[in-house]
């Protein structure tokens, strides 16, 4: 295709080490149909913005009948989607005095809803763009986030994923780090006692907030993997085994009859849900996450949404119960630890088929 003016020199910019390997560049030919036909994203390059706002933008251009759309909100102002000679005239706008404004004045726009902790900042110097840096990592929290997440657990990983953004550790890196302090944990509580107890508890905890780093690192650095998907899913379940049996060992250690049996039977439940499950997002919806069971207590909806039916299965998410478990072993109750972790792998494998059983016509359509 023969263009109209020369293309811009992006080198520099796909050199980036950040984007390296994650973006790439092809010129096509304009498809039949002309400018009406696709949309075009138009970004503003001094505004940071939430990661999700272009695809939410687009989203409501491709459903919607106007030639533009935009994120609800006048501060909102950083990504448009329009077709290819709109997109043009807001390029070439914005340069002129009244900006954008002249162009987008007359028109109607669709506009989205904003994602979740959805921001748009201004950053034209040194000082607003690390006030707008702050803003980004602060949005990379999620809507389904545990209440333990929520209110403690974000506050710690945050500005550890702030401090890594920059560096070459990867998102799997940090999985393995965090499912290395669960072990540890575990195998600091078997070996009795009550200090063993609250100081394996802790690393457990610690393991547990570490954790939340490699969503944060994969959503901002946007390295997102399959494997890392299914590290993540797999080293939370081992990590799970690791206190429980640790604590179980402490408890048998101790003469507490009762906890081997009640142990074995929690830890035989746990597994034979999660395998099941491993099976479901292999198979049937083709991911690495446990949130792509759309019935599942794991889904993303049933945690975003209000009231009860989003709340209880928070308390049953692994943030929630390992900080109540660190709550637990300094109280030195290490027996209601392994009888909470028992109760609810017992109560998650009826539900689990109950619920597999009621959905099993749209998994074999699947």
């Amino acid at each position: 295709m023969e263009l109209e003016r020369p293309l811009p020199d992006l080198s520099v910019v796909l050199a980036d080490p950040r984007i390296a390997g994650r973006i790439s560049v092809e010129i096509a030919a304009r498809p039949p149909g002309g400018d009406a036909a696709d949309g075009v994203v138009v970004v503003r390059a001094d505004r940071i913005m939430h990661r999700e706002m272009p695809r939410a933008a687009a989203e409501a251009w491709t459903t919607g009948a106007a030639r533009i759309s935009k994120i609800a909100g006048a501060a909102h102002d950083g990504v448009f989607v329009a077709d290819r000679a709109l997109a043009r005239d807001l390029a070439e706008a914005s340069s002129q005095s009244d900006g954008l404004a002249g162009v987008l004045a007359p028109l109607e726009i669709i506009e989205a809803t904003p994602p979740y902790l959805a921001f748009t900042a201004k950053a034209p110097d040194r000082r607003s763009l690390r006030r707008a840096e702050r803003q980004l990592v602060w949005s990379l929290r999620k809507s389904a986030d545990g209440l333990a997440s929520k209110w403690v657990n974000r506050h710690i990983s945050l500005p550890i994923s702030w401090m890594l953004a920059r560096s070459p550790i990867l998102p799997n890196h940090i999985t393995v780090m965090a499912l290395v302090l669960a072990l540890a944990g575990g195998l600091v509580i078997s070996r009795g006692g009550y200090t063993a107890g609250l100081v394996g508890m802790l690393l457990v905890n610690f393991g547990s907030i570490i954790d939340g780093v490699d969503g944060e690192l994969a959503r901002l650095r946007f390295q997102f993997s399959r494997l890392g998907q299914w590290l993540d899913t797999v080293a939370d379940d081992l990590a799970n085994l690791a206190y429980a049996g640790g604590v179980m060992a402490n408890l048998h250690a101790s003469g507490v009859t009762w906890a081997v049996p009640v142990g074995l039977a929690a830890a035989g439940c746990f597994i034979t849900t999660q395998v099941t499950q491993y099976m479901l997002i292999r198979f049937v919806y083709g991911s690495g996450d446990l949130a792509a069971i759309p019935w599942a207590f794991q889904s993303s909806p049933v945690l975003s949404g209000s009231g009860l039916r989003s709340v209880l299965p928070k308390l049953f998410k692994r943030d929630f119960v390992v900080t109540a478990m660190v709550v637990l072993a300094a109280l030195g109750r290490l027996d209601a630890i392994l009888l909470t972790f028992a109760f609810g792998a017992f109560v998650f494998f009826a539900v689990f088929w109950v619920q597999f059983a009621r959905n099993i016509g749209e998994i074999r359509k699947r």
